[in-house]
């Protein structure tokens, strides 16, 4: 994992090549991650780039893996389209956030931990704008599915199941067997809770198969990691798929 702020790329190298969660929020810093990558597995193989969902801060540095596919759900397409229908209002907001983190960065005592963090988020955001100004398309999915998708790197598999219209149109998970591991994207945080964005838009049959999904491999599972670099427990899986299928009930 290369995490910067709440930047997170997650890089599992397979006899087939390298395998990228998720892509960051610009091109300039997912260089630089991209980088890292190379010299831990001293390799230049990129063969995927899996995104979780199409916010654009786990999509924008897709293009710097310029040979890797990338995979995503089909409704990633339209979310990707739709978000960027007025960029300079897109602009306006990312150029607000980077002024509100400049504000902290003066408030805060250089070099404490606040500073730190607000360095880094400022940074994000600033290299997003940068991008945004320059007008740096997003490299869309050139692989989609519906439903799921099993992507076979030999020694390694990924289980990719959509989850159904929650933090965003085109939540999916991602299961590696081999490592046990499970991403969640922006779907869930600690203590279970889910990240819905409208609860208007509850997808319970979806939600409900998705997990079921997620049970039927529940033994299977050791680690959970979320889109920002949260590593959470099988005990924050089991309390959020209690309040998805509560909210299921609600609705």
């Amino acid at each position: 994992m290369v995490i910067f702020g709440s930047d997170v790329i997650t890089a599992i190298n397979t006899k087939k090549g390298i395998v990228v969660i998720d892509a960051g929020i610009s091109t300039g810093l997912s260089s630089k991650y991209r980088d890292r990558i190379e010299m831990e597995f001293q390799s230049e193989k990129f063969a995927y780039v899996i995104n979780t969902h199409a916010h654009h801060d786990h999509n924008r540095g897709n293009s710097v893996f310029v040979k890797s596919q990338i995979v995503g759900h089909k409704n990633s397409l339209n979310e990707i389209e739709k978000q960027w229908e007025m960029p300079e209002k897109v602009k306006k907001a990312v150029g607000k956030i980077t002024e509100e983190y400049d504000l902290k960065l003066e408030k805060y005592k250089q070099n404490s931990e606040e500073w730190y963090y607000a360095f880094k988020q400022k940074t994000r955001y600033q290299n997003s704008y940068n991008d945004i100004e320059s007008a740096i398309p997003i490299k869309k999915p050139n692989i989609t599915f519906s439903d799921s998708y099993n992507i076979d790197m030999d020694n390694i598999t990924f289980q990719l199941k959509y989850f159904g219209k929650c933090h965003s149109n085109s939540d999916i998970l991602i299961f590696v067997p081999e490592l046990k591991l499970l991403f969640t994207g922006d779907l869930m945080f600690q203590f279970g809770r889910p990240s819905i964005n409208d609860t208007t838009k509850v997808d319970k049959e979806l939600w409900a198969e998705a997990v079921c999904w997620i049970e039927k491999r529940m033994y299977g599972i050791d680690k959970i990691i979320g889109g920002h670099g949260q590593i959470m427990s099988i005990e924050d899986l089991k309390a959020f798929n209690k309040k998805i299928l509560e909210q299921i009930e609600v609705d």
